[in-house]
């Protein structure tokens, strides 16, 4: 099985960051907030690797230097990629799960410490 983050499993549409980070569905485990929305696919995203799709938020007001936003995001990413097989369960029931990680603390984390969040955070989902 590869662990890939494929380019169609990013959401890039503004509506549908909008209408995730609108929807009110949330989880938090520091130092990640997990918002999500759970939606049928549509008949035009019936690929294999489209049950779920992902953004990650690192706001510029908790971490102001460019090269820790980065540092944090290449984490949370990689935390995400390599857990990515616990969504697995949506493949079967013809739904897309939308996912938005923001970070929420003001200094940058251990690579440890995220991808537990990020576990229990996809693992409280089901």
């Amino acid at each position: 099985m590869q662990l890939l983050l494929r380019k169609k499993n990013i959401i890039h549409l503004e509506y549908d960051v909008n209408s995730l980070l609108n929807s009110g569905l949330t989880r938090f485990h520091y130092p990640i907030k997990l918002i999500y929305q759970v939606r049928d696919s549509s008949p035009v995203e019936t690929d294999e690797y489209t049950h779920f799709k992902v953004i990650f938020i690192i706001p510029k007001r908790y971490l102001r230097k460019a090269y820790q936003r980065n540092l944090a995001k290449r984490r949370t990413k990689e935390a995400f990629r390599v857990n990515q097989h616990l969504l697995d369960n949506y493949k079967q029931t013809g739904k897309t799960i939308y996912l938005a990680f923001i970070y929420v603390t003001n200094e940058v984390v251990p690579f440890k410490q995220l991808e537990t969040a990020i576990v229990k955070l996809i693992t409280d989902l089901k």
